[in-house]
């Protein structure tokens, strides 16, 4: 009897000779491959797609067919990743062509854009593209010409993290292998938003080129991108931060797809898959095991609060996070919840918001069907998957911490803790807060989280200044919008928004203007007011005097 580890090694090398005893028969090619057969493409794209899910598990590799070569990474030094031995394959399907040239291929990719495949869809055109495993359709040419031009770049992404993955001695990518060649929606061309340039592009590649042009003869290292004007102290720096707004990708995985911005970032991807379950880099505060002490880092950051909200008492760890507390806890409901769901009143404020409520009336269907069909038993395979959920739902622990230890309450839900607190032991939340929250400790229960990580400035500003209670956010606000500056080649325009004081607001009305003169007697214990009505001139038209005696 062999060992289980060569018995995964028989399955994968059966799998892979009955993959290629159906890709490698010339039989069934000579009769169905055609270029204009669309049918014998999608059947093809179907055989990679089922073969590569049924060996994602097991971290097989995909053979080499009829024609193909079968290479292997090579070690390649870091300053020549990205230009030396680069095996970029054109994967239009009956084309499988290997270039070193990366000008060469993006030319003979462009001659596939002819040969789209064009379907007819209730009188309108449908473009498929051709790509392997890709499939994807549009009834906008220029947009299938902007999506074939990307593969060409994808292309040879992948080519760059085929060897990256050799050059930084990183283990195999175990994420599913038939989306590799699914491409990001491209609804427009790519857009140069320079200052005083408004180029447009259809090759993603033409779009980077252009864009180097501007960083190189950039005036002082300073982003003229519309609405930026960083500065820069080295024109490496500019470079590598123009990249955030062009979206420019540098390395690939080659198993799965997915591109970078850095080499880093590909070792991320992968350490997160080989190295997880044995890493030593555990977070103090919510016992998350990170692959790395970089990530480590990273997700540390998420506990501390960086920034404090002008509102409440709230702190967050991250702009993003601050701007959704706004939108949810200060932002008015009618200006605030936008989405509004097709089948009732219900009106959410983000979308994923409107995706989870939709389910709630189809469950509220069925659960009317059960109460019609409750004269019906239930069948035994529906009684065991009732009682499955019920035991996943019952596995967490939620214990008091205010209780004693001899006395202490455990519950199965977080919100009969949240009541037990409230009512019992007299615990609030803090303003601006909308719930309590849990985390597991040591013994595997879930206890109230008690500590809050601020910086220092964050929590005198909230001690200071920030503790009073605010009402929620309208829209009745105004603004004053002032240009200060007009654009150059090296700074975008510069605006000044100020908030209008309702009371300037007031006096600016030219028709009817007011002016209050008021004038103490120290001798009499009044006050004499008088209101006096002028024209655009400043002369007086009406006036009234007010007397208001003073209370001592």
């Amino acid at each position: 009897m062999g060992t289980p580890s060569e018995k995964s090694k028989k399955q994968q090398l059966l799998r892979c000779a009955d993959w290629l005893q159906k890709q490698n028969s010339q039989e069934q090619k000579l009769s169905l491959q055609n270029q204009n057969d669309i049918q014998f493409i999608i059947q093809t794209n179907a055989d990679r797609k089922n073969f590569l899910l049924a060996v994602a598990e097991d971290e097989a590799t995909v053979p080499a067919g009829i024609d193909e070569i079968s290479m292997e990474p090579q070690t390649v030094p870091l300053k020549k990743l990205r230009v030396e031995y680069l095996q970029m394959e054109c994967e239009w399907q009956s084309c499988r062509w290997w270039f070193n040239d990366y000008e060469a291929l993006q030319k003979h990719v462009r001659n596939h854009i002819s040969e789209v495949h064009v379907i007819q869809d209730e009188g309108e055109a449908q473009y498929v593209c051709l790509w392997d495993v890709c499939g994807h359709k549009t009834s906008d040419f220029k947009e299938m010409i902007r999506h074939i031009n990307y593969h060409a770049y994808h292309a040879r992404l992948l080519a760059i993290g085929f060897n990256g993955r050799a050059t930084l001695k990183l283990a195999r990518c175990k994420k599913d292998s038939s989306k590799r060649n699914q491409l990001p929606p491209l609804k427009c061309d790519h857009c140069c938003m320079w200052t005083g340039c408004d180029k447009r592009f259809s090759s993603i590649q033409g779009f980077f080129d252009h864009m180097k042009l501007h960083v190189r003869y950039a005036e002082g290292n300073i982003c003229s991108w519309a609405g930026c004007g960083a500065m820069f102290p080295r024109r490496a720096l500019l470079t590598m931060h123009v990249r955030s707004h062009t979206k420019e990708r540098l390395i690939a995985c080659y198993h799965c797809g997915m591109h970078f911005s850095c080499n880093s970032k590909l070792s991320d991807h992968l350490l997160r898959q080989n190295v997880y379950p044995q890493s030593s880099h555990r977070c103090s505060v919510c016992g998350v095991v990170c692959a790395t002490a970089y990530l480590l880092r990273e997700h540390a950051r998420q506990h501390i609060s960086a920034l404090a909200c002008a509102l409440c008492d709230m702190s967050a760890p991250s702009p993003a996070a601050l701007a959704q507390h706004v939108r949810y806890r200060h932002v008015a409901p009618a200006d605030a919840r936008l989405h509004a769901c097709p089948h009732c009143s219900y009106r959410a404020v983000t979308k994923s918001d409107l995706r989870k409520h939709i389910p709630t009336h189809t469950r509220k269907r069925k659960r009317q069907k059960r109460e019609q069909d409750s004269d019906k038993d239930l069948s035994d395979d529906d009684e065991g998957s009732e009682v499955e959920v019920k035991k996943k739902k019952s596995t967490k622990k939620y214990a008091c911490h205010m209780c004693p230890e001899d006395e202490m309450k455990v519950f199965s839900r977080g919100t009969r803790l949240t009541t037990h607190l409230v009512k019992v032991h007299g615990a609030q939340w803090p303003f601006g807060h909308s719930r309590f929250r849990y985390q597991i400790s040591e013994d595997g229960m879930y206890r109230l989280t008690t500590t809050r990580y601020e910086f220092l400035e964050v929590s005198k500003k909230i001690v200071d200044g920030y503790s009073w209670p605010k009402e929620s956010l309208n829209n009745s606000f105004e603004f004053n919008l002032e240009l200060k500056a007009e654009a150059t080649k090296t700074t975008p325009r510069r605006f000044e928004i100020t908030l209008k004081n309702p009371k300037d607001s007031d006096s600016d009305k030219s028709d009817h203007q007011k002016s209050i003169k008021s004038e103490v007697d120290s001798d009499k214990p009044e006050i004499e007011i008088t209101m006096c009505d002028v024209d655009e001139q400043g002369n007086i038209v009406n006036s009234e005097v007010i007397n208001s005696k003073v209370i001592s």
